[in-house]
């Protein structure tokens, strides 16, 4: 917060006790001398600059400090103290009315009342867009003040909208345009060190909720002559300056930079510094900081620069007469290296920049005719040329920062602006020209603006609605605007007129002048004066004496059109794209029918577009004051500072605001207001459309009688209020629509409205804390009820589930035990009837071979027995011999090596339980030789033919699968390939390839051809899984049969594993092509239901099919053969486990292998997955009925091995289980087909006997 002010101060001049120019003076005088720079006067605000930084005005504590203030007063909190005068509270006064609905209008349109006056009850009226106009001579601090409006704007916009990034980057987008504008726009007079140079009217754009959507930037009037001359004591634009002094080593060697000496553009007025204390080289950095932060790129950044350095370099272009007589001009032989740098930055050849400085093509009838111009005509040319160069860059730069920062509104109805004009301000120089003469003429156009809203408007609203007033007289310069836009004699319609003849001059133009205007009261002239083409305006300011030479030339300010011809053949596009529309312009002729637009033309067009605009908005004026012409801190001209402030009208402001009614309601919101401190009034029924009918101004009429005669309602506690009543003014006034109030009795009258309010307020909030308490208790007493019975019932709840859960357990007792007695009892019985059905079927059976034996020899017996009555000598004899040989052979089998069979008592198990074991031999009492291990062979039988060979059988249980492969020769059916991974054989390992099929259950075999692959010797068979109990009977020849080569050269691969998929059930796998090789690899496994499957594995390669390789078929040829392939059908894949070629059993020392047939029911066995390769053996169960353990146990007679805790399983229907999963083992034997084969392996071998063995 800033310091507030001593008692001895006012901050508002209307209050002051005496009201005249002295006593304004001096309290203006004693603020200053304090620091205090900013007065209010009534709706407007003095700021009187220091020439110094005063920081701790503008912290950001300041700043919160009155954001939060509107923040209060938006949100309509009473009692809000006031702020001290300051720039942030005319911006935020224009934010907070910018999208407010406001019911109260004070006395002017921004008047500091209306932050007391709006009332949240009232009737809404609609916003509407603002504007800030910042006013005052030149050096009085107008463009600091608009940069800290600005500030303030960004800031309360964030803080009130809660803007993000994207908002914020907005923001500063928006404040960085002021660098830029002021290094290309500003420059140091004789007044002011950071005069603006230029005109502009900045308009933001914001959303209903405050947030700012961006901004445009309009310029007016660049000066450009600065650029060619500055006065003594004056210096060129900023931006020169800053690049001398802040580029980088490598900036200045590519620029050809020196010091500012060295340059004509800069050294003619002799002041190179800043008297302020800015330092140009860090000027010079904000400046391209301010670039980037509006998205102008490192390459349009040079190119900005190049093009200001080549300015300087063709400002120190001199020119001599050309030799001969021809009249023209040549480049000064000393200005070489000049026109070489200038020529190189502007991207054009020396030639073509040197024939444009010093001649100029003519239209002569339909030639053009090239003109050669002398030394000081080439002068002009090379100055006009720069500042058209200059003034170009400039519109190019704000065109672009509009890019940058431009935004399209939204929704017209509801999106508002604030425009701030910071114009530049009066001047009275030694010298004035035309730039002064437009400066001027803009600042009485504001000033003319000022005088209607604050003197104008105010006083048409009293007689409008028909109230006592006595009419105040203030500064109206009327007479001095129509001196310059009276048509046709005014100064601008006559300076227009002049130059647009071919031969208008400056004389015949100030001649016209002084014929016109001799007698106008704010044009004066001199003889001395017209002899030198000098006149004299009174300003509202003071009176100003211009220089009339040059007005026609600077009005007309156009380049020859090939003066910028050469700037299309630079090689620098940026350059290009910004001279194109300026050559278009000066290259088009006049017409008869259209006149060519002049500078005081444009200005004026431009200056009435912005005044039309503002007259849209509601004005917000500060008025800056210039304390001295020294621009000294801590002075104080008293002469200087009343004259600005008597042409300002600022007393007669301070009268109108001291003497008008500052506050007024509608007669709606008057009665709205106060008809509560008069209870005894009635509000009238309202029947009329009527916004204030005569009845509801007759309610307000009655209201303020009441309230001047004391009867109205006051708070008891409090001493009665006395309505102060001002001298020379009633205290209200009563129009035809509106009703007006000074601010003292409103302040009165409210305060005793918030009083009252108060107590009611009080009364209310103890009846609402009472209910509230009421409501408290009693929903706290029924939470103690709802919690009590809660907790009641849990507890009742929680023993009947304690004592239902008891006699649940007494239940499950007894009907365990009850249950255990029966099952008991049906198991004796169950055991009962399976032994009665067993011996009754084995009887059945022993009489039904019997019969049937019976019943088959009876015709055999019947047929031969003549025969055997015949030969019955003859069979004694040979019966004879035969003894003899069997004798014979006896001896001779005993004393050899023979096969024989292990029976169960020779063989030894002492970690074997005998009440667990179980006893194999169940249809194959015999162990199957098998060649890794060595074991006991087959006996011998008689071939076919009669000669010796060894027969031997194999059995395969109902549904089973015997797995081998014929090719029929010669009528035999001869072993072709083997599949032991298929077969359900115990004895599978004793075929070999080449053995005879000879019979099938003792009869001849006959075999269906079943596979389609064809063998050079026939068709190949295979059989299907067998339908009953079936033996096989072999033979093997007495000499090797040949083997087809190749035949199984796919399962000799050590990986090949081999499928047989049945009929009926489905593959189970389903098949996916391998990235690579392209053929069918297994995807996922869903079943086991066909042999072997137990050792697939996912990703395993299919390649072949019934031995048919596939691996060189496509994709979707290899799934087309296996569709359409009969069953059964062989597949064979590659295994992709890598330690599947490893034996198939590692035997212990001392093992041997044996095998079991289960053909369904329930095993018997327990295995368990052990930390070996392979499950054990842990429990055999031979007692429950039904299972293959129990079978076994039955025949004991029978079998040779017994199955004992702690064997091995090692296969499954010949194949090992080394890398099969045991869960995958376990659901193959659960849901595999039946019957299986089981492999088992024994630690330990059999004690053989040691008689009869060699």
């Amino acid at each position: 917060m800033p310091p507030k002010p001593t008692s001895t101060t006012v901050e508002d001049l209307t209050l002051l006790v005496t009201l005249d120019e002295v006593t304004i003076l001096k309290a203006l005088q004693a603020r200053f001398n304090q620091n205090f720079i900013y007065t209010s006067t009534g709706a407007i605000l003095l700021a009187i600059n220091p020439f110094r930084p005063l920081d701790h005005l503008y912290t950001d504590a300041v700043k919160d400090t009155y954001i939060e203030h509107g923040n209060l007063v938006m949100m309509g909190e009473k009692n809000v103290p006031k702020l001290p005068p300051h720039a942030y509270a005319v911006a935020d006064t224009a934010f907070r009315d910018m999208n407010r609905d406001m019911w109260i209008r004070p006395a002017t349109p921004n008047t500091s009342a209306v932050l007391h006056a709006a009332e949240p009850e009232a009737p809404p009226m609609v916003s509407s867009n603002q504007s800030i106009l910042v006013s005052g001579e030149s050096g009085a601090g107008k463009t600091e003040t608009a940069k800290i409006i600005m500030q303030y704007l960004g800031s309360v916009s964030m803080a009130t909208a809660h803007e993000g990034y994207a908002k914020e980057h907005i923001r500063n987008r928006v404040l960085e345009s002021n660098p830029i504008l002021e290094a290309f726009g500003n420059a140091k007079t004789m007044r002011n060190n950071n005069s603006s140079r230029f005109g502009k009217f900045i308009r933001l754009g914001f959303e209903p909720n405050g947030s700012l959507l961006g901004a445009s930037i309009l310029t007016y009037l660049l000066e450009r002559v600065r650029l060619v001359s500055q006065g003594p004591g004056e210096r060129n634009y900023h931006i020169f300056y800053e690049l001398l002094a802040g580029a980088s080593p490598e900036e200045a060697a590519e620029f050809s930079l020196a010091s500012a000496e060295t340059f004509r553009y800069l050294n003619q007025s002799g002041c190179i510094l800043r008297q302020d204390g800015v330092d140009d080289a860090m000027s010079y950095r904000d400046t391209i900081h301010a670039m980037t932060t509006l998205g102008i790129d490192r390459d349009e950044q040079k190119n900005v620069l190049q093009l200001v350095a080549s300015i300087l370099h063709l400002g120190n272009i001199e020119f001599d007469a050309a030799a001969g007589d021809s009249g023209g001009s040549a480049v000064r032989a000393t200005s070489a290296s000049a026109l070489a740098m200038a020529s190189r930055l502007l991207g054009v050849d020396e030639p073509t920049l040197e024939r444009s400085l010093t001649s100029k093509a003519i239209q002569a009838g339909g030639d053009q005719v090239t003109v050669l111009l002398g030394p000081d005509k080439a002068v002009v040319t090379r100055d006009v040329i720069a500042k058209t160069l200059y003034a170009e860059l400039f519109d190019w730069l704000v065109a672009r920062i509009n890019k940058s920062i431009e935004y399209a509104p939204r929704n017209a109805a509801t999106d508002r602006f604030i425009g701030i004009v910071d114009i530049f301000g009066f001047e009275i120089f030694a010298t004035n020209s035309l730039e002064q003469l437009c400066i001027n003429y803009a600042n009485e156009k504001l000033q003319q603006l000022f005088a209607s809203f604050v003197f104008e408007k105010e006083q048409e609203e009293y007689v409008k609605e028909a109230i006592p007033w006595s009419f105040v007289t203030y500064p109206n310069n009327d007479l001095c605007v129509a001196l310059f836009e009276s048509r046709p004699k005014g100064l601008l319609p006559l300076l227009d007129e002049e130059s647009r003849l071919p031969t208008g001059n400056d004389s015949h133009l100030i001649q016209s002048f002084y014929s016109s205007f001799q007698d106008h009261t704010h044009f004066t002239v001199s003889p001395l004066q017209k002899k030198i083409l000098h006149f004299q305006i009174v300003h509202y300011a003071g009176p100003v004496t211009y220089v009339g030479d040059g007005f026609c030339d600077k009005n007309k300010d156009h380049a020859h059109a090939d003066a910028l011809g050469f700037m299309a053949t630079s090689t620098v596009p940026l350059y290009k794209a910004v001279f194109d529309q300026a050559r278009l312009l000066a290259s088009i002729t006049p017409s008869s029918s259209k006149q060519p637009s002049t500078v005081v033309h444009k200005f004026k067009s431009q200056l009435a577009s912005l005044l039309a605009l503002l007259h849209t908005t509601e004005p917000h004026f500060i008025r800056c004051v210039k304390p001295n012409d020294a621009m000294s801190a801590n002075r104080f001209d008293e002469v200087r500072v009343t004259e600005q402030l008597r042409c300002s009208g600022v007393l007669e402001a301070a009268k109108i605001s001291r003497t008008g009614y500052p506050l007024r309601f509608s007669h709606a919101a008057f009665v709205h207001s106060y008809l509560c401190l008069c209870p005894g009034v009635r509000l009238p029924p309202s029947s009329s459309d009527d916004p204030s009918p005569p009845s509801l101004r007759s309610t307000a009429q009655e209201i303020i009688a009441a309230i001047l005669a004391g009867s109205f309602m006051q708070p008891p506690s409090e001493p009665p209020v006395v309505l102060v009543q001002e001298e020379g003014r009633a205290s209200f006034q009563v129009g035809l629509t509106k009703v007006f109030m000074v601010l003292s009795v409103y302040e009165q009258l409210n305060a005793v409205r918030e009083s009252l309010f108060g107590d009611s307020v009080l009364d209310m909030q103890r009846m609402i804390r009472g209910w509230l308490a009421r409501v408290h208790y009693r929903r706290c007493r029924q939470a103690i009820l709802t919690i009590q019975s809660t907790f009641r019932m849990l507890r009742i709840r929680r023993a009947f589930l304690q004592l239902r859960h008891s006699m649940l357990v007494v239940q499950k007792v007894v009907r365990g035990h009850l249950a255990r007695v029966r099952v008991r009892h049906l198991r004796r019985h169950r055991a009962a009837v399976r032994i009665q059905t067993v011996l009754r079927i084995h009887i059945a059976k022993r009489i039904a071979n019997h019969r049937r034996v019976h019943q088959a020899m009876l015709p055999v017996v019947s047929e031969l027995t003549s025969v055997l009555e015949y030969s019955k000598q003859f069979e004694l004899t040979q019966q004879f011999e035969q003894q003899q040989d069997y004798a014979n052979s006896s001896t001779n089998g005993r004393s050899g090596t023979g096969g024989r069979t292990i029976r169960l008592d020779e063989f030894s198990d002492d970690d074997s339980d005998d009440d667990d074991s179980i006893v194999m031999g169940d249809r194959h009492a015999d162990i199957a030789a098998d060649s890794n291990y060595g074991g006991w062979g087959r006996h011998r039988g008689t071939s076919q033919s009669g000669m010796a060979a060894l027969t031997y059988e194999v059995a395969v249980m109902q549904g089973g699968q015997l797995g081998v492969c014929f090719e029929r020769r010669d009528g035999l059916y001869v072993a072709h390939k083997l599949h032991p991974t298929l077969s359900h054989c115990v004895d599978i390992a004793m075929i070999s390839p080449g053995d005879v099929l000879v019979a099938m259950n003792n009869q001849p075999p006959l075999l269906s051809s079943t596979l389609e692959v064809q063998s050079p010797h026939g068709t190949l068979h295979f059989l299907p899984p067998a339908t009953y109990y079936t033996t096989f009977r072999f033979e093997k020849p007495k000499s090797p049969v040949a083997v087809q080569a190749g035949v199984s050269s796919l399962t000799t691969n050590a990986k090949a594993v081999e499928v047989l998929w049945l009929a009926e059930p489905s593959l189970g796998v389903s098949l996916r092509m391998h990235p690579t090789l392209r053929v069918p690899q297994v995807g996922q496994i869903n079943h086991f239901d066909n042999p072997g499957m137990i050792n697939l594995h996912e990703g395993d390669i299919l390649i072949a099919l019934n031995g048919v390789d596939i691996r060189c078929m496509e994709f979707s040829m290899a799934l087309a053969l296996l569709k359409d392939a009969a069953r059964p059908l062989v597949l064979t894949f590659e295994s992709v486990v890598d330690s599947y070629a490893t034996p198939a059993v590692t035997l212990l020392d001392g093992s041997f292998l044996y095998h079991v047939v289960w053909d369904g029911g329930q095993l018997g066995l327990s295995l368990s997955k052990t930390t070996t390769l392979y499950p054990k053996v842990v429990h055999v169960n031979v007692d429950l009925p039904g299972t293959a353990m129990n079978v076994m146990k039955k025949r004991l007679a029978m079998g040779d091995v017994k199955v004992s805790r702690g064997d091995s399983l090692v296969k499954v229907n010949h194949q090992s289980v080394r890398e099969v999963p045991y869960s995958q083992l376990l659901q193959q034997l659960r849901d595999g087909p039946k019957p299986v084969i089981l492999t088992f392996q024994k630690r330990k071998r059999p004690k053989l006997p040691t008689t009869g063995l060699r």
